[in-house]
């Protein structure tokens, strides 16, 4: 809960207080291994003008549970969905050991056909979203990654879009971390303390 918050834009709280644009990013969370919360399918609402269309768009058969009064997770469907958040990932297995995975759903078609431009907006708030979330896994001791290769349509299929007035973006997920032991890993700014990096005294 607490991670998902600071991905709400709010005043004076970095990165979303640059008011670029309003809010039309959404995430469809596949919660795995989440305390207190039921093993399933979740949609967290980043901007609440958006849920009465999303809810239409959807499958009838959706719950729209909402988890906590005047917060906006919502649970759509509950039981074991680790193989679904694989497939729609590109058969990956980080998007279904992690502790949850999520899908960035943005409001697409109509703010597209009004201003094509906004096409880059909707990545940047993208990536903004994910930026937050690699700091939240971080101060929670995990680790986050985006997922760059997904299946859209499988996306749209798992929650009942027929066409692309909400489209799937980009994916990212959250776990403990496995590290790679073939990799040298350096702290940061470690090249500053080089040798060839020092003040030279001359006379």
């Amino acid at each position: 809960m607490t991670m998902l918050d600071k991905t709400l834009p709010r005043n004076l709280c970095a990165p979303f207080d640059a008011q670029l644009f309003d809010p039309n990013i959404h995430l469809v969370i596949f919660a795995h291994k989440v305390r207190e919360i039921l093993p399933g399918v979740y949609f967290f609402i980043r901007n609440e003008n958006h849920l009465k269309e999303i809810q239409h768009l959807a499958k009838p058969d959706f719950l729209w549970e909402q988890m906590d009064a005047g917060f906006p997770l919502y649970l759509l469907e509950h039981g074991e969905f680790r193989q679904t958040a694989i497939k729609v990932s590109c058969h990956q297995d980080i998007a279904g050991d992690s502790v949850f995975s999520l899908g960035m759903i943005a409001r697409f078609k109509s703010l597209l056909d009004k201003e094509p431009f906004r096409y880059r907006h909707l990545f940047w708030e993208s990536g903004m979203i994910g930026q937050v979330l690699y700091l939240e896994a971080e101060s929670h001791g995990l680790r986050g990654t985006g997922i760059g290769c997904f299946f859209d349509d499988a996306v749209h299929e798992l929650l009942g879009f027929e066409d692309n007035a909400f489209q799937s973006l980009y994916h990212f997920t959250i776990g403990d971390p496995v590290e790679d032991q073939r990799l040298t890993t350096y702290p940061p700014y470690d090249h500053l303390k080089h040798p060839s990096w020092e003040k030279v005294n001359i006379g």
